[in-house]
């Protein structure tokens, strides 16, 4: 296993000169860190993963997307670990089912943001257990497929129409100016209910308050033994904040936010951004 510590936000350059930590799991975001532009894993960050694994470090995914929109990935890369979803408010194991932690939204908090979203003249997504859920809008529904590269969402021709028990994500879509207006109102609404991040200007997408990537790989940890400095985390946007502020040493790409970039202790090198999870790697474990 691998061996380096951090200590404060470090460069690519300056990793290779740090003693040695530990580290047995990685935690990785997809769009804008393992994904590239295209929605795809690019040759060197599949090879970057499997480096990782190679040192003995589990390799965990951990998105915004849905669960069954990451298995794709997790089977691409043979993986065995949890999946960490909807910005990690369901941790579940793939291969057996296993639920390790579920926050989802209360149904009346979810209804109320389908008629807040609708009085706004903003469309909505969730992800529910029965899988992705749109409001009827052709444009909304070409960006979907788009951004995802995945399924068709099943439509809803109203919130009447739409029935479910629970569901661990809601998304906005709409104006960018629009969407930061909404972001402060319903952050002050649902302060202490809901998390609310803004994970593209034209997206505000809500979760149960606490329901992070990083309660995500609490609950994961705990089950697995792995202390908090023993993590690593790579991640681009403001839905990574979380988990890079917790980890051991979070890495913010390049190309990042800013608000991960603050959060991170390390920054990926600048370079093509499909391949910047892999610089990140390198960095870590010094040249292949």
């Amino acid at each position: 296993m691998f061996q380096i510590q951090e200590s404060g936000k470090i460069s690519a350059k300056k990793m290779r000169h740090k003693q040695k930590q530990t580290y047995k799991l990685a935690a990785i975001d997809l769009d804008g860190t393992l994904l590239n532009p295209d929605r795809r894993i690019s040759d060197e960050n599949k090879a970057a993963v499997a480096r990782l694994r190679s040192n003995d470090i589990e390799v965990v995914l951990a998105s915004g997307r849905k669960h069954e929109d990451i298995f794709r990935f997790h089977q691409e890369l043979e993986l065995t670990t949890p999946i960490l979803s909807c910005h990690g408010a369901l941790v579940k194991d793939p291969l057996n089912g296993e639920v390790i932690s579920n926050r989802y939204i209360p149904v009346s908090i979810v209804m109320h943001l389908l008629q807040e979203a609708i009085e706004c003249d903003l469309s909505w997504v969730v992800y529910d257990e029965r899988g992705v859920h749109l409001c009827r809008s052709e444009y909304w529904l070409s960006e979907y497929v788009r951004r995802t590269c995945f399924d068709r969402p099943n439509i809803c021709d109203s919130v009447e129409n739409y029935f479910f028990t629970h569901a661990e994500k809601v998304n906005w879509m709409g104006d960018e100016e629009a969407i930061r207006e909404q972001f402060r109102r319903m952050g002050d609404m649902y302060a202490g209910k809901l998390t609310t991040v803004i994970t593209d200007p034209d997206h505000l997408e809500f979760t149960l308050h606490g329901a992070d990537k990083a309660s995500g790989l609490m609950d994961l940890t705990q089950k697995l033994g792995i202390a908090r400095e023993e993590v690593l985390a790579f991640g681009d946007s403001n839905n990574d904040v979380t988990m890079l502020s917790w980890a051991g040493l979070g890495v913010a790409m390049h190309h990042g936010t800013s608000q991960a970039r603050l959060a991170a202790k390390m920054i990926s090198s600048p370079g093509d951004e499909g391949a910047s999870f892999a610089r990140a790697v390198d960095s870590i474990l010094g040249p292949a």
